[in-house]
């Protein structure tokens, strides 16, 4: 190819060459930190081979992706640099929201709850903010025109079309074969497509344990003619105030010896969807990852024990398309609910308070009835959950274009007034316990200081596993037992011994229900508290999920419990 010397001040030299600059630019931008840090990490354990072949793929990885920005064929360009775009701007995003990067656990948390993402935007707005400029800058690098017009150079370069695709299937591959890992520190414009690419393949290869069928049978009478389990969403218990007259749970705190308190409580996971699945599928702490694939469900147990089985979904409104499940529920287990309540244009504040109505509907039946309700409580966005005028703390989030953690307390203090004391000053109102029994936790708990408040996949903030655990009834005997019970396992329980005490309620074997469940809150939990933060389904193996929380320790945030606003 002959370049007249006059070629390289011309136009599409410069912005040839400008685009190329702005290429490597972006590349750097995007990724330094990462980069240098699994760099420092490799050298500092003398991990010569691992690094050489990392900085190999590196290399290989920006090669590719100049060959996708010098693409002659526009729309080819144009493919790559949409691809290429969404990738970049899905890790920056993800980076500004967390303060990590995205591993395969993330990819997965982010797809199942992939509904939610309306809400996610609202509450992490800067990373939102951040996804679409990124975007936006991605695609115009890309869509700079190449510097090349030689015919036969731009033919070789069309033959290159889908070298690209390579290191996004060299890097999924290598985390196929290495159980997860091996995307750290990856280009950015690479690595949420091989993670995307090697989940995918996980997924469709993955072998699921046939689910159990239902052999028990109760052994005696139900110890309570209706059980309610209430899950609310993202509530930490040291945010409920129990001091009377208190500002921020103040109708809780005028019912204190109505509740049954264990006190701070271990959440088995630390993001929604696998925390549900754990409650209602009958996990068990000693091997959580097959007991949620191969035990009965919750429904099974209930039917047998001759309840009617009635399902509520406070959240199943922000579900737009498609049928409204979530939280890993399935078509198979659908078939034991005989009752299956979701919502659709419900204003989120009115949200808990609709639940009840249903609840107490379902109580005033005929049938013994056994409820597994999901609340809204505390989703975020935190101020779009509460009316307007109940904003007693103030700054809040909404008031604000980047939010302190102060300001995201605020709001959150205002959100738990609004759907967690409110909503029991209603309950014990309207709630009839004389032969009903409430066994009421979160899902999980939140973290109020900055990043990810939940669903952290990698070394999580143990307030993300915190949850309350509280019993209501009226029925005598039964209460007995659970203040006997909260007293021997005051800051001692767990999520996983819920389904053990449920299945003493309805009945069932004791002895059967101990060898298989583990203890109910009846007896003594002598097992280490822990949440899971990674995969559910042992997708990328089983090492290493379990996060330890110590329910003892004191978990407030700095300037916890402000002083609310002045009239």
């Amino acid at each position: 190819m002959r370049i007249a010397p006059t070629d390289f001040f011309s136009f599409r030299t410069v912005a040839g060459l400008a685009g190329f600059g702005a290429l490597l630019a972006l590349v750097y931008v995007t990724n330094i930190v990462f980069f240098a840090h699994r760099v420092e990490f490799l050298i500092k354990h003398g991990k010569w081979i691992i690094l050489s072949i990392f900085l190999g793929i590196w290399v290989f990885s920006v090669l590719a992706m100049v060959i996708a920005a010098i693409q002659p064929n526009w729309f080819v360009r144009l493919f790559w640099a949409l691809v290429i775009a969404v990738s970049t701007s899905a890790s920056r995003a993800f980076f500004v929201a967390s303060g990590a990067e995205m591993s395969p656990y993330d990819f997965v948390s982010l797809w199942t709850a992939r509904h939610e993402v309306d809400r996610a935007l609202e509450f992490y707005q800067n990373a939102g903010i951040s996804a679409a400029a990124w975007l936006l800058l991605t695609v115009l690098v890309f869509a700079v025109p190449p510097v090349f017009r030689s015919p036969i150079l731009r033919r070789y370069i069309s033959r290159l079309m889908w070298v690209p695709a390579v290191p996004i299937i060299i890097v999924a591959a290598i985390m196929l074969t290495r159980n997860g890992s091996g995307y750290d520190g990856m280009p950015s414009q690479i690595q949420p497509l091989a993670i995307g690419l090697a989940v995918s393949v996980k997924s469709l290869t993955h072998e699921t344990p046939e689910r159990m069928p239902m052999t028990w049978q109760p052994v005696a009478k139900p110890a309570i003619r209706n059980i309610v389990v209430l899950i609310d969403e993202s509530i930490r218990p040291d945010y409920i105030d129990w001091l009377p007259g208190n500002p921020y749970t103040p109708a809780m705190a005028g019912h204190k010896d109505r509740f049954t308190d264990f006190g701070q409580a271990a959440a088995g996971a630390n993001c929604s969807a696998k925390a549900n699945a754990l409650l209602r599928l009958g996990a068990t702490w000693a091997d959580p990852v097959t007991s949620v694939q191969t035990n009965p469900s919750i429904w099974q147990y209930a039917k047998a024990a001759g309840y009617r089985t009635v399902y509520i979904d406070g959240q199943s409104g922000f579900i737009k398309s498609g049928k409204k499940i979530q939280n890993y529920m399935t078509f198979t287990e659908i078939k034991d609910i005989d009752g299956f309540y979701t919502f659709d244009d419900t204003p989120a504040p009115d949200l808990d308070f609709e639940l009840l109505d249903i609840v107490n509907r379902e109580l005033s039946g005929d049938t013994p009835v056994f409820i597994y309700a999901n609340k809204n409580g505390a989703h975020f966005p935190y101020d779009a959950g509460y009316p307007a005028d109940e904003s007693v703390f103030v700054p809040t989030m909404a008031m604000t274009a980047e939010p302190t953690p102060a300001e995201r307390i605020n709001s959150y203090h205002n959100i738990v007034r609004w759907s967690v004391d409110k909503f029991f000053d209603k309950l014990f109102d309207q709630t009839d316990l004389s032969d009903t029994l409430v066994v009421y936790t979160s899902d999980h708990g939140q973290a109020l200081n900055g990043g990810f408040t939940h669903c952290t996949t990698q070394d999580p903030d143990p307030r993300q596993g915190l949850v309350p655990l509280y019993v209501l009834t009226e029925e005598p005997d039964l209460l007995r037992r659970f203040s006997a019970a909260a007293r021997l396992n005051h800051n001692r329980a767990t999520h996983f011994a819920i389904t053990p005490t449920l299945l003493d309620l309805m009945g069932y074997s004791a002895a059967n229900i101990k060898a298989t469940y583990g203890p109910s809150l009846f007896e003594p939990q002598q097992e280490s508290p822990y949440f899971i933060s990674k995969s559910l389904f042992g997708m990328f193996g089983i090492d290493d999920f379990r996060n330890p929380i110590d329910l003892n320790a004191d978990y407030l945030e700095e300037n916890a419990f402000p002083e609310p606003a002045k009239d």
